[in-house]
């Protein structure tokens, strides 16, 4: 089928009672797009008190008009063979991204978009004729040819360096990192922006009184605050020029604050003497994290703002979080099932609002969106 005036009602026959546990009815549209927002690490922890004092408005507002509830994952929990089960619906044994990297010649070298062993909702979507949008999602480098615009996941050097010393990788090959090439021209100036977006101010500027094992890792905590802004600056700009009937945009920063901060939001966790926070200390970090939660929910509204009640609207994390330590300074970890539990926000035609989303797990997610497209 070739592009939206062609698409036909879903066959039904096995994809009702799956598209009943996310929410939704067993209808096809035919006219709406599809924005799925992925908040890494975000879970009801947190999230759920915040909604309850009315500091993340954009997510109330899905929940509200829409479906909420826990997203389940699976264990081993790594971001790469979630995030690639998310947008392919299949195990890591079918997609073939299990880890962060994997043994190539006798070196470790990160998964690249290449190790993909099957298709991707952007991939069946742009086959079928529509425009795609992509921005930051895990294992897209090097981009694929897709209708549409893909920003990989390479884009920042940092991060892309982060990645390799946590699995302990070789470097990657050098190459594009955008598709078309013509973009990387198109998106220079909005690189170069450092306007806010949000009037949500970065917590980690100043670290006065924060943990010591925050302190040492305060720049890099800062960067994910400019990190995050870039990317939804990226994907604003992919939907003014392009408005894509599939977009997909990835904000990581919720994960990595996550790891540093947690620890003030556990109270009974037995950490190591220096990676105890004081009271004081506690109070501070916690804030700052959920500070992030607010200022992430911002983001989203600017993403949201280009979406009506005609679009399929998904946000959604991978994992939550739990009490842990690690690398010497890190203090939440998703390691046990402790963990498996991530969020899902969905509003759409469709998705009865005020709804409760139970039972649905990462697997589910790109044949439901593949169900409501026909």
């Amino acid at each position: 089928r070739q592009g939206r005036s062609s698409r036909t009602p879903s066959v039904r026959i096995g994809l009702t009672a799956l598209l009943m546990v996310f929410g939704l009815t067993a209808c096809s549209n035919e006219s709406g797009r599809v924005l799925l927002v992925g908040i890494d690490g975000a879970t009801f922890r947190i999230a759920e008190p915040m909604l309850a004092e009315g500091r993340l408005p954009n997510l109330a507002a899905l929940a509200r008009d829409g479906a909420s509830g826990p997203l389940r994952s699976e264990v081993p929990i790594r971001s790469p063979r979630i995030w690639n089960t998310i947008v392919t619906g299949k195990s890591p044994k079918k997609h073939g991204i299990t880890d962060f990297a994997r043994e190539v010649a006798g070196r470790k070298r990160l998964f690249l978009s290449t190790d993909r062993t099957t298709h991707t909702l952007w991939n069946i979507a742009s086959t079928a004729g529509l425009r795609v949008g992509v921005v930051n999602l895990w294992n897209t480098y090097p981009p694929e040819r897709v209708n549409g615009v893909m920003v990989s996941d390479h884009l920042l050097a940092k991060q892309v360096e982060g990645r390799r010393v946590l699995s302990q990788a070789e470097a990657v090959p050098e190459g594009a990192v955008i598709y078309p090439e013509t973009w990387h021209e198109r998106l220079r100036p909005v690189i170069e922006d450092d306007a806010p977006l949000t009037s949500v101010a970065n917590p980690f500027l100043d670290l006065t009184g924060f943990p010591a094992s925050v302190r040492l890792g305060g720049k890099t905590l800062s960067r994910r605050f400019e990190e995050d802004a870039l990317m939804t600056r990226i994907a604003l700009a992919i939907e003014a020029a392009e408005s894509p009937d599939v977009a997909l945009v990835l904000l990581t920063g919720i994960d990595r604050v996550s790891h540093s901060l947690w620890a003030a939001v556990e109270d009974d966790y037995p950490y190591p003497k220096e990676l105890t926070p004081s009271p004081a200390e506690r109070k501070i970090a916690a804030e700052a994290l959920r500070t992030y939660y607010a200022y992430t929910d911002a983001l989203l509204g600017r993403l949201l703002a280009h979406y009506g009640p005609d679009d399929l609207v998904i946000v959604l994390s991978d994992h939550g979080f739990e009490a842990g330590s690690g690398f010497g300074l890190l203090t939440g970890v998703h390691k046990s099932r402790n963990a498996l539990d991530g969020v899902l926000f969905a509003r759409g035609p469709g998705i009865e609002a005020g709804t409760t989303a139970e039972g649905v797990g990462v697997r589910d997610v790109t044949p439901t969106i593949l169900a409501w497209l026909g």
